[in-house]
């Protein structure tokens, strides 16, 4: 199942976007924002495989190209530097600065022929995503380095300075001095989500999410862990 983040200021458009989307080949789950502040929450929360970006996002602001900042903000997250950006803009001025500096995919103007953006769509969501490449993490302990694939850690634990790294193998490694933030910049991925002050899960693995109890329950017996208070909220944005 392929994210796609749609950001549009107009309702309309939004949803004709979105639509267009969803009448792809490719099975899509889509992410329709009129603002970029919910858009960029959203980009940090999920692994999007396409944006659908419109430059201006605020027509009352003259000169207005949030859109492209956006972009530009995107960009920065290591895990989408390659990641297709359609733009979808009435100003053709932009249309150089766009594929030069943010190395968008393909650019639209407005107004629109619609089996071009669905091709242009088609096309984007064809491309294997770079977040789904097998990544090594490598560990360094009492001088031996250790390394297992990022796709196999299932739920990471911080107790005493020590992770505690659960693999889908059965196993734990322990990796001493490494904190859990170390931990989520080396995975970048959007698939790790910190559910507690020492804990990481990996959503592939998750079974279910008991929020009155505040427990997480994995596949195959593979174990649970526990909500912290503060970050119920933001698991439950997360799983919705």
């Amino acid at each position: 199942m392929k994210k796609v983040l749609v950001l549009e200021d107009n309702e309309d458009m939004l949803r004709y976007l979105s639509d267009i989307v969803r009448e792809s080949d490719i099975k899509t789950t889509v992410f329709a924002f009129d603002n970029t502040k919910d858009a960029g929450q959203c980009a940090r929360r999920h692994t999007i495989d396409l944006f659908i970006v419109d430059i201006i996002l605020d027509t009352h602001r003259p000169g207005d190209t949030s859109g492209l900042s956006f972009v530009e903000d995107i960009r920065g997250i290591k895990r989408y530097g390659f990641t297709p950006v359609i733009i979808v803009t009435s100003l053709y001025d932009e249309k150089l600065v766009t594929y030069e500096e943010l190395h968008c995919y393909g650019f639209i103007e407005k107004p629109f022929e619609k089996g071009r953006l669905r091709r242009l769509i088609d096309e984007a969501l064809a491309f294997p995503g770079t977040d789904n490449r097998v990544k090594l993490m490598k560990f360094q302990k009492d001088g031996i380095i250790l390394a297992v694939e990022r796709e196999h850690i299932v739920y990471v634990e911080s107790i005493s300075h020590v992770l505690h790294i659960h693999t889908a193998y059965d196993d734990v490694m322990h990796i001493p001095y490494k904190t859990i933030k170390e931990f989520l910049e080396e995975a970048d991925s959007g698939d790790f989500i910190q559910c507690s002050r020492s804990t990481v899960i990996n959503r592939r693995f998750v079974h279910n999410v008991d929020l009155t109890n505040r427990v997480i329950q994995f596949q195959k017996g593979m174990g649970r862990v526990y909500i912290g208070v503060t970050y119920k909220n933001q698991v439950k944005e997360m799983f919705s």
